[in-house]
């Protein structure tokens, strides 16, 4: 079993990879040219745009999203972009003034992935809470829109664009799928996560429980009661794992560890690569798989 999806997977990236360097037709005229906030808007987009777009990510290696700030280099990035790929919602607080320098010289197209979400009724868009792209199918929704957007902007492409797409919805199903198969036997159903409620999403769609320590915004800080809270809490259920994101310093979880035994794990958001990450060759869907691989074992799944 392990071996058919393996070989599914490598029949995918494979046949990406020949949709990208098979078209003897390849544009003469300068290429697409797409810029994204995130890493998960920056991989769609390169896997769907392949060869005929130039995809560029505004936030560098290791950047917090929350703390970055415009600099020269990326006003004149956005002001040659043909499309603006953001998630809207509050995530990106600088937003607005992208969106004001793409207004100088040629008029780009912007994408606000929750904007797009509900205006197709996708009906998971959670309140006050951006982090749509670690529900896998939003993640589809994405990709039809970005095989759109693309083809109206650039014509001769759209075929390979439609193609592409169409690949990369069968990996995000797949993906999609293993998380429901292989976190459904989980003894525990419990996250409980050290830190501001960024998993949402995922829990809600594979019918886990997130606890959070404090609520939507990341700099919020936990008062002495809540942590009280939920020491108790883990103490009652004997949850035996406690989660802490990646991207943020783990000193509440270890915490929380000590007072009551849990182990520490720590799960990506995926909004960003490390420098070693992007060294290594990583994507945002290895970061994915990654996560899987720490919930099955976290939430003794096996």
């Amino acid at each position: 079993m392990a071996a058919t999806r393996a070989g599914r997977l490598i029949s995918t990236f494979l046949a990406l990879v020949l949709l990208a360097f098979s078209s003897v037709r390849a544009p003469a005229q300068p290429r697409l040219k797409v810029v994204t906030t995130i890493l998960p808007l920056t991989d769609l987009a390169r896997a769907v745009g392949g060869q005929r777009a130039e995809v560029r990510q505004l936030i560098p290696p290791s950047a917090e999203i929350h703390h970055f700030q415009l600099r020269p280099s990326d006003l004149k990035l956005l002001a040659g972009a043909d499309l603006l790929l953001a998630v809207g919602g509050g995530l990106e607080p600088w937003l607005d003034r992208l969106e004001a320098a793409l207004t100088r010289g040629k008029k780009a197209r912007s994408l606000k992935f929750l904007d797009y979400l509900r205006s197709e009724g996708f009906p998971a868009v959670r309140q006050d809470d951006p982090h749509v792209w670690l529900d896998f199918e939003a993640d589809r929704y994405l990709v039809s829109a970005l095989v759109k957007e693309m083809s109206e902007l650039d014509p001769e492409g759209a075929a390979l664009y439609a193609e592409r797409g169409q690949l990369l919805q069968s990996e995000l199903k797949a993906l999609d799928e293993r998380y429901r198969r292989e976190l459904s036997p989980c003894r525990h159903q419990e996250i409980i996560l050290a830190g501001h409620q960024a998993f949402a999403y995922l829990a809600a769609r594979y019918g886990l429980t997130l606890i959070s320590l404090t609520g939507p915004q990341p700099e919020a800080q936990p008062g002495t009661r809540r942590l009280q809270e939920i020491i108790n809490l883990i103490k009652e259920k004997r949850v035996e794992a406690v989660f802490y994101e990646s991207s943020h310093p783990p000193a509440y979880a270890r915490t929380l560890a000590r007072e009551t035994g849990a182990e520490l794990y720590s799960l990506s958001a995926g909004v960003n690569l490390t420098a070693a990450q992007v060294r290594a060759g990583k994507s945002f869907l290895d970061l994915m798989n990654d996560n899987l691989l720490v919930l099955k074992k976290a939430l003794n799944c096996e």
